[in-house]
């Protein structure tokens, strides 16, 4: 029986990582979490909409009644009719409190990751968002019987930094034509104008958080009973150990779909205006329907082919889906396969061609912190005969296949500190050509650099003498070796 590796000492990034995630999916406090709030409205919503009507039929009845009253009932029955407006209100009140609870925990969800992906310019954003996913899949493990259900936690959130990522790459090459995005980046260039600084940001508030909160809520229908029900639940959590049939998958992402464009429009729905003015409401009012069909509209079309503003999660669910699968069948050298999925999809018409490759010019084929296994690029005779350890560490790498890394080790000895490397496919050990230059040293020689880069780690993925890939969990579990973003002269190798 396996059992889960140690988990990693958590500096402060990983644990306000830690707890942002726990917001919105938790184990051990999962009713306190955004997905335990709508599992508990999933449960209850019919019934409560139920109560609300019966009450307000009374109501009317009850009207009606008045307004046939006599001079003898009417007190009686004005006294009826306020109990019965009471007793609506009182419910109706209830339902909207716990939904502006669930709206402002969401919003705030949304508003912290922001703060952990966006920069103050272009560089600072890649760097910040660099960091989360190269974290989020190094904190993710890559075995043991923990591993599905963590991936599972994780997976929103990277593909929410993908998603942000690739519309602001889509906005910089002018292939965006929604016209509502267009509109709000039009309204953030004329308030960049302003002589203050404005708290509201069209783009920030109107099309970003709107985005995330469809990207974060959009397996929140898993926990629907009827899909708990086909997922054959065991508690409180969907089992994702189940392989449907063509039929049940298209009912399961059916029912899962729709729980989940009703929990954002009613469960979550939009916020309460704060104010005396009538113009600022009716204002306020037709914003926030805007931006709730904007959300509405990426979850409903993210599940179908086409050019649409759902390409936007689309494409990088597809991608965080291959990356951390949370399935028990999990191949971490496959990892960079991710490409090879995509092109291949969009070469059948299930994916947009254009998308896929601005996504890929993006992440490349490496995920951000996938192990990298390199001949290290100087003259010297030892260098010819040993590989160096590298983790991806940077999107926009200067093609695909050449990743952006920072080197851990140095004459096959780990280090807390290091270089930034382009690594050249010639160089990669994942690539063949780099495999063949390794393939003419002694095996006894090949033993002697596998044990001096084990020797502290003991990683039991390094069983080969020319490994493709290398498992850095163990190696980033160590806090001082968790620094992999900090700025550094790039090198290339």
């Amino acid at each position: 029986m396996t059992t889960d590796p140690k988990p990693p000492v958590e500096n402060s990034y990983s644990k306000n990582l830690g707890k942002l995630i726990s917001g919105l999916l938790s184990g051990s406090r999962f009713q306190l979490s955004v997905y335990g709030t709508a599992a508990r409205f999933f449960s209850r919503d019919e019934q409560d909409s139920a109560e609300i009507a019966a009450l307000q039929q009374i109501w009317e009845q009850s009207q009606a009644q008045l307004a046939q009253a006599t001079r003898k009932t009417e007190a009686m029955l004005i006294a009826d009719v306020q109990q019965k407006r009471q007793q609506l209100f009182d419910a109706e009140y209830r339902y909207e409190q716990l939904q502006q609870q669930r709206y402002a925990q969401l919003y705030l969800l949304c508003q912290q990751l922001l703060e952990l992906t966006e920069g103050q310019n272009r560089q600072e954003t890649i760097l910040r968002s660099s960091r989360l996913l190269g974290t989020l899949q190094l904190l993710a493990p890559s075995e043991g019987d923990g591993m599905a259900a963590m991936q599972q936690k994780y997976k929103p959130f990277y593909k929410a930094v993908l998603s942000l990522r690739l519309l602001d790459h889509l906005l910089e090459q002018n292939l965006i034509t929604n016209s509502y995005i267009l509109k709000k980046v039009t309204q953030r260039q004329q308030m960049l104008q302003l002589p203050d600084q404005q708290a509201y940001c069209p783009f920030r508030d109107d099309v970003q958080i709107p985005l995330l909160m469809a990207v974060l809520l959009q397996d929140v229908g898993h926990y629907h009973p009827d899909a708990m029900r086909l997922l054959q639940a065991d508690g409180s959590q969907p089992s994702y150990r189940l392989q449907f049939n063509s039929i049940e998958r298209q009912e399961f992402l059916e029912i899962s779909l729709q729980a989940s464009v009703r929990f954002l429009l009613k469960g979550i729905g939009m916020p309460t205006y704060r104010g005396n003015s009538k113009s600022e409401r009716a204002e306020y009012q037709q914003n926030e329907q805007e931006k709730m069909a904007f959300a509405a509209t990426v979850l409903r079309t993210a599940g179908a082919p086409g050019s649409g503003v759902g390409n936007l999660l689309r494409i990088p669910q597809v991608y965080a889906s291959a990356v951390l699968p949370g399935r028990a069948r999990f191949v971490y050298e496959s990892l960079p396969k991710v490409a090879l999925i995509l092109k291949n999809g969009a070469r059948a018409g299930q994916y947009d061609e254009r998308m896929v490759d601005q996504l890929l010019t993006i992440t490349g084929i490496f995920p951000q912190g996938y192990g990298i296994v390199y001949l290290p690029k100087d003259k010297t005779t030892a260098s010819a005969e040993r590989y160096e350890f590298a983790i991806v560490n940077s999107l926009y790498p200067p093609s695909p296949e050449t990743p952006l890394c920072r080197g851990v080790t140095r004459n096959l000895r780990y280090r807390t500190s290091g270089t930034n490397l382009a690594v050249s496919v010639d160089h990669n050990l994942y690539f063949k050509p780099a495999r063949q230059k390794l393939a003419v040293i002694p095996e006894a020689r090949l033993q002697e650099i596998l044990s001096k880069l084990s020797s502290s780690f003991e990683p039991a993925q390094l069983r080969h003498f020319l490994p493709r890939c290398w498992h850095p969990d163990e190696f980033f579990a160590d806090p001082k070796q968790q620094n992999l973003w900090n700025r550094n002269e790039l090198q290339q190798n």
